[in-house]
C-alpha cells in the first residue's frame, strides 16, 4: 500500500493505525488537529478545511489509500455535522477535482445502528440503521454520503463500522478510559470508583487489532462497502473493570452513579464478524482483561 494518507492522525486510532504502518515499512502522510513531528504531516488547527486544503494535501502526497478517521464523537448538532459529515464531503469534492482514485477507507461506528440492534444477537451491516443518539446520526449521514460517492465514482469506498475499541490512551468519555482515569487518580489508600451500569456486554477489540484490521482491508480489493469492525463476542463490562482494579493494587469500592445510567440501554450488544472473517481481517480474540488492565499508568501487578 504505498503512497497512504490518513486523517485524524492524532486520535486514538488514529495513533494505532499510524504505529502499524509505520511498523510495516510503508510511506504514511498524516492529518491531525495536533502538531506531529514526523514528516509529511499536516495540521488542520486553527483555521477552516475545506476542499481547497484537501486537494493541496492530496496533490502533494498522490495517495494509493485514505484512511479518513477524523472526526469527533462530542459536540452540538451541528458539530457533529460538520466535523462527522461535512469534512468527509470536502474530501470527496477534492477527489473530484484532483481526479484521484485512491481506495477509501472511513471510520464509521456501531452507533449507527441504533434501533436495530436486537439485545444479544449479532447485528449485520445489512440491518436497517436507527440511530439513537446525535453521534450515531452524524456518522450514518457520513456513512451514506460515502457510499453514494463510491456509486457514482466507482470508487472503492469502504465504511469500517468499528465497534468498542480499548487499549492505553482510551479517551476519558468512553468508560473504560474514565475507570482508569478514575484509578489513576485514587491514592494508595483506596477510593471509590463511579460507574453507570457496569452489568453490560459489549463487542470489544484492542485498538492494535483494530489497526491490524484496517491495514488488511484496506490491501483487500474485494473490501468495499460497509463491513463491521468487531470480534463478534460479546465481552462483560464489570470483569474488565474488576481486571483494572486488581491490577491496581488499590483498595476500590464500586459505586453506581445514576447520573451515568442511560435509560433504554441494551444488554449485550454485538456485532456479527462473518462478512469481515471473508475478508480475511477479523481480528485475534485476546484476553481484554489483561489489556484493560494495561490501561492504567503504573498498575501496581499484573491483572
Amino acid at each position: 500500500m504505498p503512497g497512504i494518507l490518513v486523517s485524524g492522525a492524532g486520535g486514538f486510532i488514529g495513533r494505532a493505525l499510524t504505529a502499524h504502518l509505520d511498523g510495516r515499512g510503508l510511506p504514511v502522510a498524516t492529518i491531525g488537529t495536533r502538531p506531529s513531528e514526523r514528516a509529511g504531516h499536516w495540521n488542520v488547527a486553527p483555521g477552516p478545511w475545506g476542499v481547497a486544503e484537501w486537494e493541496s494535501v492530496l496533490d502533494q502526497v498522490r495517495p494509493e489509500v485514505v484512511f479518513h478517521l477524523a472526526g469527533t464523537v462530542q459536540g452540538s448538532p451541528e458539530t457533529l455535522q460538520a466535523v462527522n459529515v461535512d469534512l468527509a464531503r470536502d474530501l470527496f469534492g477534492a477527489l473530484r477535482r484532483t481526479g484521484q482514485r485512491p481506495a477509501l477507507i472511513l471510520a464509521g461506528s456501531a452507533a449507527e445502528y441504533g434501533e436495530a440492534v436486537i439485545d444479544g444477537v449479532p447485528v449485520r451491516e445489512d440491518a436497517p440503521c436507527a440511530p439513537r443518539t446525535p453521534y450515531g446520526q452524524s456518522k450514518l449521514a457520513q456513512t451514506r454520503a460515502a457510499l453514494a460517492f463510491g456509486s457514482e465514482t466507482d470508487l472503492r469506498v469502504l465504511v469500517a463500522r468499528i465497534f468498542n475499541p480499548i487499549g492505553p490512551g482510551l479517551p476519558r468519555h468512553l468508560a473504560l478510559g474514565d475507570f482508569a482515569a478514575q484509578i489513576d487518580g485514587i491514592g494508595p489508600a483506596g477510593g471509590a470508583l463511579a460507574t453507570g451500569d457496569v452489568e453490560v456486554w459489549r463487542d470489544m477489540l484492542h485498538v492494535d487489532d483494530l489497526a491490524w484490521a484496517l491495514a488488511e482491508l484496506a490491501g483487500n480489493p474485494k473490501a468495499r462497502g460497509v463491513v463491521n469492525l468487531c470480534t463478534g463476542v460479546p465481552t462483560r463490562l464489570r470483569d474488565l473493570l474488576d481486571s483494572m482494579i486488581a491490577a491496581s493494587g488499590k483498595p476500590i469500592t464500586v459505586t453506581r452513579d445514576p447520573a451515568r445510567l442511560r435509560g433504554g440501554e441494551r444488554r449485550i450488544i454485538v456485532g456479527s464478524s462473518i462478512v469481515l472473517a471473508t475478508l480475511g481481517a477479523q481480528p485475534p480474540l485476546r484476553d481484554l482483561r489483561r489489556a484493560a488492565a494495561g490501561m492504567l499508568t503504573a498498575p501496581a501487578r499484573a491483572a
